[in-house]
């Protein structure tokens, strides 16, 4: 495993932006317009209730390779200060683990496997 020299909480903090930008893309690619159904499909998967099944999809598919998993280990694991809105303990530490992945391929310049893994985040998301 490559040397990674952010904590957890800083990969999860910038996978939740690359995450965001990929979704709301994604969502203005269809043709909608409305905000209130913009933000209401975005948030389907950019929430930590949406980002833990997401997971958990992903993980059934054995999709992660071990160093990602070593990343997503760190991401649960990893000691927060914040309490999700509408979702259980769990599922917040599932999405933190999910969004520190996106952010540690994002920094780290694995730019072929960040696509793959957004590429199948928003086919999953679809079905959400």
């Amino acid at each position: 495993m490559e040397i990674v020299h952010q904590n957890a909480i800083s990969l999860a903090w910038m996978g939740d932006a690359i995450m965001t930008m990929y979704v709301r893309q994604h969502v203005l690619e269809k043709g909608i317009q409305n905000p209130q159904k913009l933000q209401r499909m975005s948030a389907k998967v950019c929430s930590a209730k949406g980002q833990s099944a997401l997971l958990d999809a992903l993980n059934q598919e054995d999709f992660f390779t071990a160093d990602e998993k070593e990343i997503l280990r760190r991401g649960r694991n990893a000691s927060y200060h914040t309490k999700a809105k509408n979702a259980t303990s769990q599922q917040y530490m599932k999405a933190t683990a999910l969004e520190a992945c996106i952010g540690y391929l994002y920094l780290y310049d694995h730019v072929d496997r960040l696509h793959r893994l957004m590429d199948r985040i928003i086919q999953l998301g679809d079905q959400l």
